[in-house]
């Protein structure tokens, strides 16, 4: 028997790192029209954001279906495993709702759904602590107590372009504490309580950069370190190598934003997510 862990597609794990981790990824849902796709299987972000750019009509994106998650858990539970099962915020997506369903339909499995009140890569870092947990034979009892720890430690800071794409899609009535929305300002978004919030305003993108870095700086050391965008690959490189020096053995997790977290965040956001016991 081994603990498994569970997640979903806005954890936005880059491949290589969910593989060595043997974490099982749930995709939410991207719908451009009548057209369905799953997050990062039937649609990656290269061809999301081009068209995402060039179409008039901003797509939409839905929590995966009870079933999905019935499938994976049956799945799991059959070949005998522990389930620790962790997801973006309830606030935020009816992706909870849908784990929880399934899971009610499996008594007696081993499966604990956790509500990580996080997005986008600080869920993701504490899914690798879980999973990395679970690597080293942890106990399914440890392994959720590694993830609530996790949990406890994790931030996320990303830089907008624009609060465009999220007034388009819906998500700025939950977003709290906007000053200057309707400026031409650059918002600094963070998680708290389960709900996306404002950290500051920037009148330029060096700026914002430069405060991410700053945040990060007041965390170190760090026991965990991602940085994030949605279009600049070379500006998160060069994050990355600028933040390198605060985590053990430089070791940065860098991944791409995808079409779900895309969706609402837009072109040229750039983030950081940090594990730290400093709160």
């Amino acid at each position: 028997m081994a603990v498994r862990i569970v997640t979903d597609s806005t954890s936005d794990l880059p491949s290589s790192l969910v593989k060595e981790l043997a974490i099982t990824v749930i995709p939410c849902n991207l719908h451009f029209g009548q057209e369905t796709f799953r997050d990062g299987v039937d649609m990656d972000a290269d061809g999301f954001y081009q068209r995402l750019t060039s179409e008039s009509q901003l797509p939409t994106t839905s929590q995966p279906s009870p079933g999905a998650f019935l499938e994976v858990y049956r799945g799991l539970a059959e070949a005998g495993h522990q389930v620790v099962s962790i997801h973006i915020s309830g606030a935020l997506s009816g992706t909870m709702n849908s784990a929880l369903q399934a899971k009610e339909q499996l008594p007696g499995a081993s499966v604990e759904i956790v509500d990580s009140r996080q997005v986008s890569l600080s869920l993701g870092l504490a899914v690798t602590a879980a999973a990395r947990a679970a690597k080293d034979g942890a106990s399914w009892e440890d392994t959720i107590q590694v993830t609530r720890r996790a949990l406890e430690q994790v931030r996320f800071y990303a830089l907008l372009d624009t609060l465009e794409y999220l007034r388009r899609g819906g998500r700025i009535g939950k977003v709290k504490g906007f000053v200057g929305s309707l400026l031409r300002v650059r918002p600094l978004i963070t998680a708290r309580d389960g709900i996306i919030e404002s950290v500051t305003s920037v009148r330029s993108r060096a700026a914002g950069i430069q405060y991410m870095v700053t945040l990060a700086e007041e965390r170190a050391p760090l026991q965990q370190l991602a940085v994030m965008h949605s279009t600049t690959p070379q500006e998160a490189d060069s994050l990355a190598d600028r933040l390198r020096s605060l985590v053990p053995g430089g070791s940065v997790i860098q991944a791409r934003i995808g079409p779900v977290i895309g969706t609402h965040v837009g072109p040229g956001a750039i983030g950081i997510a940090i594990q730290s016991e400093k709160s």
